[in-house]
C-alpha cells in the first residue's frame, strides 16, 4: 500500500513540476527569459549566461541553465535575440529544454517615454527517465541485493516536444519601467502519454523605479561623466494556473558594485493557499565599464522547508560588445546596466 501511495504522490509531484515554469532570482540579469520585449533593449550586442542550483541538500535538486544573445540594429527600431534554456530535476531526471527566437520593436513615444514590444517563437522538449528509480520492494535487506520492482508501469523513458509562443511589452523612461509578458499563448500539450495536459499561460508583471543619488567620482574617460550612484526598487508578479508569486526588493548601485535584498512569496494569503512566503534573497555583483556584468545571489529559504534545502545559488554573467560610437542620446532602459556614460 505504501509503495502505491508513494507512486501516486510522485506522479503528482512530476505533474506539478511540469506545469510550472522555472524561476530565476536574478530575473533582470536574464532579460530575454523575463520578457521578449527586452531583446535588443541596449543599443549594443549582448551575450549572457545564468546558472541556478535550487535546494542542493535535498534529493529533489533543480538545476536551471540559460544562455542568450541579442542585438539592436543600429539606426533602426528593431532588435533580435536567441535564448537557450534547460532545467533538470534530479530524482526522475525531469528535463525541460527550449530554444527561442525573439524579435522586438521600439517606439519612441516622445522625448521622455519609450514603448517596446516583443514576441517569441520557441521549440521545446520535455523528457523524463524513470529507469533509475529505486523502490523499497526492490531491496533485499538480508542479501543487500537490488531486484526488479513490481511497479514496472512507471519505469521507462518519456519525451514530448512541440512549439510555443510568447509576447511582451515594456513602457519605460530614464527612471521607471512597467512591463508585461505572457508565455505559452497556445497552451501546448506536454503530456507524456495520449492524455491532454496543457501548459497553463504564464503571466509576469514587472515594474520598478530608479532614484539617482549624488554623482560619484569622475570616470576615466574622455567624456566628462561621473560614476552612477542610485537606489532602485522593483517587483515582479508571476501567475501560472493556480500558482502565484511575488518578487520585490531594493537594490543599490555604487558603480561598479551593486547589492540588494529581495523577498519572494505572497505576504498575505488565505489558509491552505499554495502561495506562501518562500525566500529572502541576498544579491551582489559588479558591473564594469568594459561591459562585463557578474552577479551572485543566495536564496535563504523561509518556508516550511527552511533548514533542509540548502537554499539556492545563482550566478549570472553578461557581456556587452560593439561600436559604442553609434550610441545615441535617447531614453535608456533603467533596469539594466547600460554603458552610456
Amino acid at each position: 500500500m505504501g509503495r502505491w501511495l508513494f507512486l501516486f504522490l510522485f506522479i503528482g509531484m512530476c505533474r506539478v513540476l511540469l506545469a510550472q515554469d522555472s524561476q530565476l532570482t536574478q530575473f533582470y540579469n536574464a532579460p530575454l527569459y523575463l520578457n521578449p520585449a527586452f531583446a535588443g533593449s541596449v543599443e549594443l550586442s549582448r551575450v549572457g549566461f545564468n546558472q541556478r542550483v535550487q535546494w542542493p541538500t535535498l534529493a529533489q535538486t533543480i538545476e536551471t541553465t540559460s544562455a542568450y544573445i541579442d542585438n539592436h540594429f543600429a539606426n533602426t527600431p528593431h532588435g533580435m535575440g536567441v535564448i537557450v534554456f534547460r532545467s533538470r530535476e534530479s530524482i526522475a531526471k525531469l528535463r525541460h529544454t527550449y530554444v527561442g527566437l525573439q524579435y522586438s520593436y521600439r517606439l519612441d513615444i516622445n522625448e521622455s517615454f519609450v514603448f517596446q514590444v516583443g514576441t517569441e517563437a520557441r521549440f521545446f522538449q520535455k523528457d523524463a527517465d524513470f529507469e533509475e528509480l529505486l523502490f523499497s520492494d526492490q531491496i533485499d535487506l538480508a542479501s543487500g541485493t537490488i531486484a526488479n520492482t513490481s511497479a514496472e508501469f512507471i519505469q521507462g523513458r518519456f519525451q514530448r516536444s512541440g512549439f510555443d509562443m510568447g509576447v511582451g511589452g515594456v513602457l519605460y523612461s530614464n527612471t521607471s519601467w512597467l512591463g508585461l509578458s505572457i508565455y505559452h499563448l497556445p497552451e501546448p500539450n506536454d503530456s507524456f502519454d495520449n492524455s491532454e495536459s496543457k501548459i497553463p499561460r504564464f503571466y509576469s508583471v514587472h515594474l520598478g523605479h530608479k532614484f539617482f543619488l549624488q554623482k560619484g567620482r569622475r570616470r576615466k574617460t574622455l567624456a566628462y561623466t561621473f560614476q552612477e550612484r542610485s537606489v532602485s526598487v522593483a517587483a515582479n508578479y508571476k501567475s501560472q494556473g493556480p500558482f502565484a508569486q511575488l518578487d520585490m526588493g531594493i537594490q543599490t548601485y555604487l558603480e561598479p558594485f551593486y547589492a540588494g535584498v529581495w523577498y519572494r512569496g505572497i505576504p498575505v494569503s488565505s489558509v491552505g493557499s499554495v502561495n506562501k512566503s518562500e525566500s529572502i534573497i541576498i544579491l551582489t555583483g559588479v558591473q564594469l565599464r568594459e561591459g562585463i556584468n557578474v552577479g551572485y545571489s543566495y536564496d535563504i529559504t523561509v518556508s516550511e522547508l527552511r533548514g533542509a534545502t540548502g537554499g539556492s545559488h545563482e550566478l549570472s554573467i553578461s557581456l556587452l560588445f560593439g561600436d559604442r560610437r553609434r550610441l545615441r542620446k535617447r531614453v535608456k532602459l533603467p533596469c539594466f546596466y547600460s554603458p552610456y556614460g
